[in-house]
């Protein structure tokens, strides 16, 4: 009983910790998304929350482990059982709607490349989760490359048909922003894969 009060409280912390990086930590990979970056806002505060309760709940374990009081024992396997419930009801959830999540997470991912990203040398939230993008997963766009940024803010802004994260020499003469040559631009499709 001890093992598992235990586990479980570790795995509250775990999971306050990773409510608090996504609030705090990724914040602008998150903000990548617009509109929809208020969901994984609320998923933060809900893991947060989460994580106190199966601390909390551990403890209550614990002491009745411990002091061998049968009141506190049955509460804490009704509660562990409640979340156990909750927990098979939110997989199916998941897996139920997974593919409208994945077209929402697109589309908010797509529209964010081309409605609020401003270039390499700006620092706004969302440019400077997308020149990370490119640069860490050595992509261009969300999905066509160049043909991205055909229109976008970007494209209205600096002129430019693409930003200097998508070439693969970044301090290339060829890397003006115009030129598009063999081997100059990153060579996967875009970073939706």
């Amino acid at each position: 009983m001890l093992l598992l009060c235990g586990t479980l409280f570790i795995s509250g912390f775990v999971l306050l910790g990773l409510g608090a990086w996504i609030r705090y930590g990724a914040a602008s990979f998150v903000d990548v998304l617009g509109p929809f970056s208020a969901q994984f806002i609320n998923i933060s505060y809900i893991c947060i929350a989460m994580g106190s309760v199966l601390s909390f709940i551990s403890l209550i374990g614990c002491c009745g482990a411990y002091k061998e009081n049968r009141f506190f024992i049955m509460l804490f396997f009704f509660i562990v059982t409640v979340l156990f419930v909750a927990q098979i009801v939110g997989i199916i959830f998941v897996m139920v709607y997974r593919d409208l999540l994945r077209i929402m997470v697109y589309k908010a991912s797509k529209k964010s490349l081309q409605t609020a990203y401003m270039g390499p040398a700006a620092t706004d939230p969302v440019s400077s989760a997308w020149n990370i993008v490119m640069i860490k997963f050595k992509c261009c766009g969300f999905e066509n490359k160049t043909l991205d940024f055909v229109n976008s803010a970007f494209n209205k802004v600096t002129g430019l048909d693409y930003p200097k994260t998508c070439c693969v020499i970044k301090t290339a003469v060829e890397c003006d922003g115009t030129t598009v040559v063999a081997g100059l631009i990153q060579p996967e499709v875009g970073c939706r894969n």
